[in-house]
Parts: C-alpha cells; structure tokens; sequence
C-alpha cells in the first residue's frame, strides 16, 4: 500500500496543491461576493396572477380576476398577467425594481408602462441567468406592481423580483462579477499567448489550447450580470453556453496533441464528434431554438461524459506507462476541471424531470459559486501551462545542445578548411614553381623555334638569293670574253640578288630587336608591306583596324610572322603572284587575319618551315590556322583570341 502510494506522489501532490489553490480562491472570491447591501428578495407567495389575452392587453384584468400564484400558471395561457406587492416599511433613496431569469416582460405602475423588453419576441435566444432588468420606482412606493409575462418555461426558472437601491444592485453586479473579468482576462490573454507560440512554431496543441482559453474566457467575461451593465443586449450572452461544446473539442485536440498515439483511433473519433456538436449546436443557436435547447438539455450530456470517460482512458494510460511532468500535470488539472464541470452541466443542463425523485439537488447546486466552473477551467489552464513550458524547455534544451553540437562542427570544420587552406597555400607555392619552371621551359622552346624559323628564312629566301647570285656570277665570268655585255648584264642581276638577300637577313632579325612594350604591329604590318611592295614589284591592298591596346607580345610576333612569311610565300609561287589583298580586324574578342594572293604558292607540309611555326604559335594561343585556295590564287586565314 505504502509502495503505490509512493509511486503515485507526484501526481496526489500536484493535485493537492490544485484543490488547496482552487477551494481557497472560490472561498476568498465567495468573501469578496457577500459584502456589501443585500437588496430585499420579494416573497412570492404573495404575488398573484391572471390571464392575459395578447402581448399588445394594456388594461389590467379586475380585482375579482386574480389568483394566488402559488397555483400553477396553466400553459393554455401563452400570456398572463403577475402582480407583485411591493413592502411599505422599507425607505429608499432611488428605488429599483431588479427582474431576473425573465424573458420578455413589461412593467405598469398604475396602470401606466414603465418598461418594456421584447428580445425573446424578435427571434434573439435569451440566457436568462444573465438578462436582467432594472426598473426605477418612484419615491413614494405604490402598493404593487403589474407585469405582462409570457407564459412557458417560467415557473420552472423560478423568476427573481428584488426590491432595493439602484446602487446596491450595481455594487453587487461590481462585486459578483470582477472575479469573471479577471479570470477571462487572463484566459483570453493566455489565448492570445498561444495564438502567438502557435504562428512561430505551427504546433496544433498552441492552436488547441488557444481554443480552450477563448472559449472559457469568453463565457467567463459574459457569464455575469456585470457584462449586461455594460452592454445590455441579450446577444452578448446568449452565446455563452455555445463555449462549452467548443472547450469540450479543444480538450480533447489537446490530449490528442500531448498523449500522441494513446488511444489514436478513439480519440480521432470523439475529436471528430465533438468538433460536429459543437458547430451544430453554434448553427441551431441562430436557426432554431427550440433545436438549440434540445441539443443542450439532452445531448451534450452523454458527449460530455463520453470525453470524460476516454479522457480519463487516455490520460491514465499515458500516465501509468510514462509518469512523466506532462501526464502528471495532466491528471491532475484534468480530474480537477472534470469535477467542476460535471457540476456545472447537473446544474444548467441536466433534464428538469429528474429533479422530481431529488428535490433537494436543485436547491443545493444552486447556492454553489457560479463562477466555479471558470475557476476550474482557469486551474486545468495553468497545468496546461505548466505542460507547455515544460516542453518549450525541453525544446529549448535540444536546441542549446544542437547549437553546441553545430559550434564544435563548425570549429572542426573551421580547422579542416584552415589545413586545407595551408595545403593549398604550399599547393599554390608549388604551382608557382612549376609554372616558373614551364615558363622557362617554354621560353627555351619559343627561342629554340625562333632559330629554327630564323634557319630556314635564311634558307629559304637568303639561301635562294645567293644560290641566284653565284649562279648568276658563274654566268658573266663565262661570258665575259664572248660576250662583255651579256656578262655584265649577269654582274648586275647578280648585285640585285645580293640586296634582296641581305634585306631578307634585315626582316628577320628585325621584330626580335623590336622592344615587346613599344612594338607598334600596324605600323610595323605597313613597313613591311610598303618594303615588300617596293622590292618584290608587286601591289599589296591593306585594311589594318583598331587593335587592342594591349596585346601580349606573342600575339604581336605571330600577327606580324604570319604576314611576313604568307608574303614570302606568295612572292615564291610557281605563277609569280604579283597582287596581295591583307585584312586585320578585332570582333567579338577575337582578331581575325585574312592574306589573299593571286599566285599558287607552295607551303605543303614540308615546304614552308615559317608557315608551320606560325601554325603551332597560332594553336598554342587558342586560335585556328587555315590556308585553302582562293581562285584564281590561294587565301591564309588566322583567329587568335585578344587575350591570351
């Protein structure tokens, strides 16, 4: 015995603590309520009614048509006449007349109206526990008062006629009614708190919860007379028995969102029942009343007792295999409300024929705290509460050990890439000796094929020139005797073949004298074509465009090579070419190089040495090389990109 009680302490202490905190507050709220003027509760055994044939009678029926109203008022009388007398002893300073749990009611003094409510009549569900009416009497109080009823359910809401101060009844409303405001106010701004939590996390418990807190601050803000004080409309609280189907809903979301996977398919069902009940129930309100009373009076007991039963079901499960904080708080606040709402709905809403076998029960629910229920409810909030810190703490918690976990990632991640950096560091200092070395290398190269090509322009042009030369001198010594003329003749082509040689050594050495920085390749393209003309005989048409300004100087020695050897090998050509049409131009990032001539020259493989180190160089820059016939000659094209 001693070892279940010890098992099951945390959950009797949480729910002592509850009990201790909700009796005590009722009690200090009870205190609070009894102070202050009592107004004086008019006897109804003194009272007499008549039947009255219309709500539009305005003559009182006679002295002789009176009866005791201790006799049943018979329901064939849809309209009846009441007859309050009113005590000569008391003195006030501004009498009032205080009605309570009537509908619809008009008010004579003398035989003159003083009042008048029709709420009931134009179609608006009246919540009789709530609207009252306050009826200023005059000074000097008559003997009765004469009020036009409606007949139907009133003898069984026992009417309150209260005579006493204007003031005393508003102070009384003051002191009833501040503990509701209190308690809704902080029910609707717990609703607005989780209406918060719900929009940043998307959690259906922060929804559910802000579900429950509106509908129980709602009822608990309207549930009194001071709400009509305010604001004296019926509408106001006619909607206030609707929250309890709507709390019924919301507490079952909730325990569908803090016990996931207990009793799943049950508690999806009664979430689904609850939710049709309590929309029905809000939709008959305006449509059809009499559907309304009957959905209330008959129906939402079993429902409610049905969520009482899976509820407890649900909670006890999850309790007696986890024990945890949160199905802990849970019982407790739950059995807590459970209590307190099973009397509210004996009291409102159990059927009026079971009071028959129990007539005592009535008369003891009533004299309980109106306002109990909202105590209650505001009691299962706060363990509610207590449910939702525990889990935005635990979140919480998962959140700081994520964000040490993602830190000491990021602090190892953070010494990879530092290594990776260094590699990359000693990487890059490698590469840069490489490259050092390959620009050597290719510096090696580059001079290597310069001497090549330089050999075979010497070969080609000077060799050729001179070989003319010697045979040419050959020539005139032969014929110097025979023929002195002729010999001479031979002399003199012999000295031009000379000149052509050595300006041919002149243009080969001449662009590796030129400095890279300074070397101007239009001007230097024109110089060499103005020489060509003017040495060759032939005509060479040049349209030289704008250049980059800057270009490297492998790109400027390739240009100027690629003409200088494609005019050399045109000037060679079996035909003799004596026409040149040159194009340079610069588009699209790229310059382009187009040399015609009317001659067919002979640069197959094998046969140009010039030609084909211009073609590497070209290919080494990233750029194409083509020579193809041109009738009636042949053409030399060339792309290189403008940054190489």
């Amino acid at each position: 015995m001693y070892s279940a009680l010890k098992t099951h302490l945390p959950l009797i202490r949480t729910f002592a603590i509850i009990a201790i905190l909700l009796f005590a507050g009722s009690g200090a709220l009870s205190a609070i309520e009894q102070t202050g003027a009592k107004p004086t509760t008019l006897d109804s055994a003194k009272w007499l009614w008549s039947p009255a044939s219309s709500w539009e009678e305005g003559s009182r029926p006679p002295d002789t048509g009176w009866r005791s109203y201790e006799e049943p008022v018979a329901l064939e009388h849809a309209y009846f006449w009441l007859r309050v007398t009113l005590p000569r002893t008391a003195e006030f300073s501004d009498p009032s007349l205080f009605l309570l749990r009537m509908n619809d009611n008009r008010v004579y003094l003398d035989g003159q109206p003083v009042y008048a409510s029709d709420a009931a009549r134009s179609g608006v569900y009246v919540n009789n526990s709530f609207y009252w009416h306050l009826i200023e009497l005059p000074l000097q109080l008559p003997d009765h008062v004469d009020l036009l009823l409606q007949n139907g359910s009133l003898r069984q809401l026992q009417p309150g006629i209260e005579l006493g101060e204007k003031a005393d009844f508003i102070n009384r409303m003051l002191h009833n009614g501040i503990d509701n405001l209190i308690l809704g106010s902080l029910l609707i701004f717990s609703c607005f708190v989780s209406l918060g939590l719900y929009a940043s996390h998307r959690d259906k418990l922060y929804l559910y919860f802000a579900l429950l807190t509106f509908s129980g601050g709602y009822a608990s803000l309207v549930g009194n007379t001071l709400i009509m004080l305010l604001w004296h409309n019926p509408w106001i609280s006619s909607l206030q028995e609707t929250a309890m189907p709507w709390a019924t809903f919301a507490v079952v979301g909730v325990l569908g969102q803090v016990f996931i996977g207990e009793n799943k398919r049950t508690v999806r069902l009664l979430h689904l029942i609850t939710l049709v009940f309590a929309a029905f129930v809000t939709l008959s309100l305006f449509v059809s009343l009499p559907l309304y009373t009957f959905s209330m009076a008959y129906l939402y007991t079993p429902i409610f007792l049905t969520m009482l039963t899976v509820a407890y079901w649900t909670i006890w499960k999850s309790y007696r295999s986890r024990k945890d904080i949160e199905s802990i708080w849970v019982m407790a606040g739950f059995t807590s409300l459970v209590a307190v709402a099973f009397v509210h709905v004996v009291r409102y809403w159990l059927p009026p024929g079971l009071y028959v076998w129990w007539p005592g029960l009535k008369s003891y629910l009533t004299h309980l705290p109106e306002d109990f229920i909202y105590a209650g409810l505001f009691a299962f909030v706060v363990c509610l509460i207590r449910v939702i810190i525990h889990r935005y703490t635990a979140m919480n918690r998962e959140l700081t050990e994520v964000n040490r976990s993602l830190e000491q990632l990021v602090g190892a991640r953070i010494i990879q890439i530092q290594n990776s950096n260094r590699q990359l560091e000693e990487a890059n200092e490698r590469l840069s000796a490489s490259l050092r070395e390959s620009a050597e290398a290719m510096a090696e190269t580059m001079m290597l094929e310069e001497r090549h090509r330089i050999t075979g322009a010497i070969h080609d042009t000077v060799g050729h020139t001179l070989s003319e030369a010697i045979v040419a001198l050959d020539s005139a010594r032969q014929l110097l005797l025979p023929d002195p003329e002729k010999a001479e003749e031979q002399i003199v082509q012999s000295q031009s073949h000379a000149r052509k040689g050595l300006e041919g050594i002149r243009r080969s050495v001449r662009l590796l004298r030129e400095d890279a920085g300074h070397f101007d390749l239009p001007g230097s393209m024109r110089a060499l074509i103005r020489e060509t003309e003017q040495m060759a005989g032939c005509r060479i048409e040049c349209r030289i465009g704008s250049m980059p300004e800057r270009l490297a100087d492998l790109q400027k020695r390739v240009l100027f090579q690629a003409l200088q050897e494609g005019l050399a090998c045109g000037l060679k050509s079996s035909s003799g070419t004596r026409r040149f049409q040159f194009d340079l131009s610069a588009d699209d990032g790229l310059i382009r190089f187009a040399l015609f001539m009317d001659g067919q020259p002979a640069w197959h493989e094998g046969e140009n040495l010039g030609l084909r180190i211009v073609e590497k160089r070209v290919a080494m820059l990233g750029g194409q090389f083509r020579m193809q016939p041109a009738p009636p000659g042949a053409a030399l094209f060339l792309t290189v990109p403008e940054s190489a």
